[in-house]
């Protein structure tokens, strides 16, 4: 069976990412319609578990850099 990568909603900012990690997985599960940053108010992009790299699709049902599978 081959690995499943997941969509993460994220902030690219660096100085946001210490402030990310202290939350509960509930929390950051709850934050996945956030448009911007509550840290920052920068915007919230989605990237490929796998790779990291940012995907401009939500849609999308395999990572366009990878080729890694989304988990549904």
């Amino acid at each position: 069976m081959t690995e499943k990568a997941r969509k993460e909603k994220v902030c690219l900012e660096e100085q946001c990412a210490e402030q990310w990690e202290t939350m509960s997985p509930e929390l950051k599960a709850q934050c996945g319609p956030f448009v911007y940053c509550p840290f920052c108010a920068g915007d919230m992009v989605i990237r490929c578990s796998a790779c990291g790299e940012t995907i401009h699709d939500s849609t999308f049902n395999f990572c366009p850099w990878c080729g890694t599978g989304f988990k549904e």
